[in-house]
């Protein structure tokens, strides 16, 4: 339950930006009635579908987080309990858009204890996503692109409410761009989801530097080197920005990663940044619950006989990313070694237990960055952490690490949700090559159950970090 809390709630309470800020600066909130406010309580300005879509008010279920009403949404019940029918209701408000925003949707929900969703799969279970969508018509059309986000599942946390924000650009051929919350209901469970205070905006969507060639995967793969299972994918549902994404999935071989790649030269001294979106979906393969697959985003530098001089990584998507919505992930490298000569940028899928499950990349960039506004947390730094021996492993595994310089450091491994659950080491170490060995128990001495942990080294000059996979 904490891990799934953290991946769908905690990471994802940002700032409501077109909901707050200055008279000077906030942004227009599109919306009318974004509150459900109008004549006492109603839906007037949106468009409804289904009979589950109702209101909260005083005299009634009272749950409203500001004013005098809120929304209410459950199920449809079609064909229950005897021939369950994956059914649809919901609400929205439908506009024009111009091409090249973002346009953003925020507001609140909330799930009362009174009439929770039950389940413990959130593809499996009923559940309430707000959407962004986009229509090649002024009326009618065909969907060309989308974003949406869960704000409603069976491990919702109960009783409060649950700040959201899901944001897509505006495509190229978008005549209506809609807002939508829908509840999904594959089954007869019972269960009601609450909105207030939502927001529609429009903001600017500022040019920035890209040295990929091929950056947004528009019609196939060209530019990139591929290995294992990676392909194009031009559904309109699983691209962030028209006419393409790049699908991976593991190759059921073991310690071969599926991925992507591009090269460019070089030298010592410099530092560089890799932006990816990420996407795993209930629509198809989503990785979540017990599946044990990730995603990382990898520079790497090289020497001219391509000998790997040093690599930063970032973990972009584990079992707890959440679902059905594109996520904005960032890895830097600091000052490249001595010798370097190129440096790589990849996006790898790696699969410890060979097991299904899928995931989307769109709209990647890499540019290069000032030296002197990256910290030495990777190749530059003189610190090196290697890769877990063995890995995945039952019972213990080595970690290795170098320091460039003697002093203080820290290690410690971390679950899914980003909580401390075993300190490995804590003082003052000397310069040069050590390892550490962790039996897979947690810090009250309980075995660590099975699944994704990501282990961190803490030093002067910086620190690193990598994942690792513990199995029962």
């Amino acid at each position: 339950m904490e891990q799934r809390v953290s991946r769908s709630w905690l990471a994802l309470a940002v700032a409501l930006a077109c909901a707050i800020g200055s008279p000077s600066n906030a942004e227009v909130n599109l919306l009318t009635n974004p509150g459900f406010e109008s004549g006492g309580g109603s839906y007037a300005g949106w468009f409804t579908f289904g009979s589950g879509v109702q209101l909260s008010l005083p005299t009634g279920d009272n749950i409203i987080r500001t004013g005098s009403a809120a929304s209410k949404i459950y199920g449809e019940f079609s064909g229950c309990p005897g021939s369950p029918q994956f059914s649809v209701g919901g609400y929205g408000q439908a506009f024009t858009p111009t091409v090249g925003k973002v346009y953003e949707a925020s507001g609140y929900s909330f799930m009362s204890n009174a009439d929770p969703i039950p389940g413990s799969l959130t593809c499996e279970s009923n559940r309430l996503i707000v959407k962004i969508v986009y229509f090649n018509a002024v009326s009618g059309g065909s969907e060309i692109a989308s974003n949406e986000l869960v704000i409603g599942d069976w491990d919702t946390p109960r009783n409060r409410w649950i700040p959201f924000t899901v944001s897509a650009p505006a495509p190229a051929g978008a005549l209506r761009v809609e807002i939508l919350f829908l509840y999904l209901q594959p089954a007869c469970d019972p269960g009601a989801i609450y909105v207030d205070d939502t927001a529609f905006c429009q903001r600017d969507n500022p040019a920035q530097p890209n040295l990929l060639s091929n950056p947004s995967f528009n019609t196939n793969l060209a530019g990139w080197s591929v290995f294992g299972n990676v392909f194009h994918d031009s559904r309109p549902i699983i691209v962030r920005t028209p006419s393409g994404s790049a699908k991976l999935f593991s190759t059921f071989q073991p310690d071969a990663p599926s991925g992507l790649f591009q090269t460019f030269a070089a030298s010592p001294g410099t530092a560089w940044q890799l932006d990816v979106y990420s996407l795993t979906t209930c629509r198809e393969d989503p990785i979540t619950g017990g599946n044990n697959n990730y995603a990382v985003a990898r520079i790497v530098y090289r020497d001219s006989s391509n000998n790997q001089l040093g690599a930063a990584e970032q973990v972009i998507l584990t079992n707890s990313s959440p679902l059905g919505t594109w996520t904005q992930h960032t890895v830097v490298a600091g000052s490249a070694p001595p010798g370097t000569v190129a440096v790589e940028p990849f996006i790898l899928f790696i699969s410890p237990a060979l097991e299904g499950g899928a995931m989307w990349v769109d709209d990647a960039r890499f540019v290069e960055r000032n030296p002197a506004a990256v910290p030495l947390t990777g190749p530059g730094s003189g610190l090196e952490l290697g890769q877990n021996v063995p890995n995945p492993f039952a019972h213990g595994t080595r970690i290795d690490f170098a320091l460039p310089a003697a002093g203080p450091v820290q290690v410690e491994v971390f679950d899914l949700g980003g909580r401390s659950v075993a300190e490995l080491f804590r003082g003052d170490l000397s310069e040069g090559s050590h390892q550490l060995n962790w039996d897979g128990r947690l810090a009250n001495g309980r075995p660590a159950p099975a699944g994704i942990y990501h282990y961190r080294i803490r030093t002067l000059v910086g620190e690193q970090s990598r994942s690792m996979l513990l199995t029962r």
